[in-house]
């Protein structure tokens, strides 16, 4: 299925499980019965599929569940993840524990996803009671695959606030920074400063863990408006925790708009910080457009904020241009 599709079931399945929370259809209309939700399984039509699909689960209850499972059962190998995680979500508000069972005990193929979204499910509702639940799991990769799905359902709900205290009891590494970023997508969806304010309320101690966050709350805020990240991250520059962070601007904005972009880093206070910085932002330019970039450092007065772009052109021409890189070494004002 083409990704195009993927993407409006999704949307659609989103609108139609809305639709049934404000406008829950009667226990006795057909939308809330077993037929309409087997029908909605054999429903080409992805519209009229999804929307009879979650109206019937905005009733789904313990009373009218095995029938459910009776009917989604054979359609199993083609049920889309989104359709899985709407119907996880619905059996989860009476009996989370049930369904990350029932998930584990279907088919291999289809037992990875299904528990997936049964964690999704799980980690949205009760986090905490998942993680304990998750723990018992003895096949280590499902495990860290179901984790990061429960991450994800927890940052998306009610409990959100709390995630950041579970991830930073995590070891570092790879798994800690892929929640990092998974939670900060999810804060942005109020709007940057509430990213802002997530980065900013994390204490400093531990100092790593603190500058994990600002490195994915930089990361995250710099593809959605790169200024005003870096603008935000400039009264942060006298702190330890900002040094990969300031690196990720530098790179993402000079990626976006490098003009912009080195103004603004050559015009940073003096330091090993601005240095490296400048240099991070001409190499990800030079690198994606090596005319502009060296048009721009030719135009740009010889001054210290600017020496490390030349030294990043000394390195690139001096083994096979040696005299190009000398003359580019001449341009180098802190030799001067």
């Amino acid at each position: 299925m083409k990704w195009t599709a993927v993407l409006f079931v999704a949307l659609a399945l989103a609108l139609g499980f809305g639709l049934g929370r404000a406008t829950a259809p009667d226990p006795e209309s057909e939308l809330a019965s077993v037929a309409s939700f087997r029908r909605s399984l054999e429903d080409p039509d992805w519209l009229t599929r999804s929307y009879r699909f979650s109206s019937f689960l905005v009733g789904l209850n313990p009373e009218n569940l095995p029938d459910a499972l009776e009917a989604l059962e054979p359609q199993l190998p083609w049920l889309l993840t989104d359709e899985f995680r709407v119907f996880m979500l619905a059996w989860s508000r009476f009996d989370p524990s049930g369904a990350f069972e029932q998930a584990q005990s279907w088919p291999p193929q289809i037992r990875r996803n299904a528990g997936a979204t049964a964690m999704y499910a799980w980690g949205f509702r009760n986090p905490l009671e998942a993680v304990r639940e998750l723990s018992t799991v003895e096949d280590d990769e499902m495990q860290a695959f179901w984790a990061a799905r429960l991450l994800a359902g927890w940052a998306h709900g009610e409990y959100r606030d709390s995630a950041s205290e579970y991830i930073a009891k995590l070891p570092e590494g790879p798994t800690r920074l892929a929640y990092l970023a998974t939670l900060a997508w999810e804060i942005s969806k109020e709007g940057p400063e509430a990213v802002m304010r997530w980065a900013e309320g994390v204490p400093v101690d531990p100092l790593r863990f603190k500058q994990a966050v600002f490195l994915k709350a930089t990361s995250t805020l710099a593809g959605i408006d790169a200024p005003l990240t870096a603008r935000w991250l400039r009264g942060h520059l006298d702190r330890d925790y900002v040094d990969d962070a300031l690196l990720v601007v530098a790179g993402g904005w000079a990626t976006s708009d490098p003009p912009a972009a080195m103004s603004w880093l050559t015009g940073l206070p003096t330091g090993k910080k601005r240095a490296a910085a400048v240099r991070a932002g001409f190499s990800v330019w030079l690198n994606r457009s090596p005319e502009d970039a060296e048009r721009w450092l030719r135009s740009a007065s010889p001054a210290p904020a600017v020496d490390p772009a030349v030294r990043v052109m000394v390195e690139r021409t001096r083994d096979e241009q040696p005299k190009i890189a000398r003359k580019w070494a001449a341009r180098i004002a802190g030799k001067r």
